[in-house]
């Protein structure tokens, strides 16, 4: 073979290798290049938490309603009867809840009802009257509307035909409440956060977005939620829950 196709062939094994090598390079850069922006993406991204709070609180007021019902031959002494067994109502609520209590008179309402044939249909005829009246009783003394409530409801017992509807009771500070529960579940969550970014080998960075969820009042003890909130009326003693979303930015 002559010097010159040695040299020849020489060139061309260069050229070859040095595609080669360029070649394997330009992947090595395509690598990092891709790999770049997927770190970058990763570290913008937030990291969600969620917070809680719960507080217990203690009724601070309270109402029941209270229906009476009579029965007479007419619409003037079922009225009048439905009146006296209402005033015996009042004076239980007065002696028993005194200056502390607010009665206030709903709606009063007089029916005929009408008398039966052999067959059983309602005839034309009136047999009797009923009269109904209503009162609310509202009052910060939430332990005597309790009690009150039981001793009307036993004036069944003697004859009168009577409705206990509640009680109820209410937290008059609850924005306050609400107030002191965004505080304690804030905190909650972004120490939740630095757990999690501190485990991860990140480290916490701003606040980026912050959502409430529907308050909870709830009986003690109890798992009950809803996604339009609760709010119990039947005890005294509640549990007012929150629990906050968070989003944090997180970097190296």
């Amino acid at each position: 073979m002559s010097i010159e196709a040695l040299k020849k062939g020489a060139m061309e094994h260069m050229r070859t290798t040095s595609m080669a090598l360029a070649w394997v390079i330009g992947l090595v850069a395509a690598a990092v290049i891709v790999a770049k922006p997927w770190v970058t993406i990763q570290h913008t991204q937030p990291i969600v938490v969620k917070g809680y709070a719960e507080m217990g609180v203690t009724s601070d007021s309270g109402s029941l309603k209270v229906s009476v019902v009579e029965s007479d031959s007419t619409s003037s002494r079922a009225y009048e009867a439905a009146g006296e067994a209402l005033e015996r109502v009042r004076q239980i609520v007065a002696a028993d809840l005194g200056k502390f209590v607010e009665v206030l008179e709903l709606q009063s309402q007089i029916t005929e009802v009408y008398k039966v044939d052999g067959n059983g249909r309602r005839t034309n005829e009136v047999e009797f009257y009923r009269a109904s009246r209503q009162i609310r009783v509202s009052t910060v003394d939430v332990e005597g509307l309790a009690r009150v409530g039981r001793l009307i409801y036993d004036l069944n017992g003697e004859g009168m035909r009577v409705h206990v509807a509640g009680p109820e009771f209410f937290v008059s500070s609850l924005e306050d409440v609400k107030r002191q529960l965004l505080t304690l579940a804030t905190e909650n969550g972004k120490q939740r956060a630095e757990i999690l970014a501190t485990n991860s080998g990140e480290r916490l960075g701003s606040l980026v977005s912050a959502r409430q969820g529907v308050i909870q009042i709830t009986k003690k003890n109890s798992s009950q939620t809803s996604s339009y909130g609760i709010y119990d009326t039947e005890t005294i003693e509640k549990v007012v829950k929150l629990v906050v979303t968070l989003e944090f930015e997180i970097s190296s």
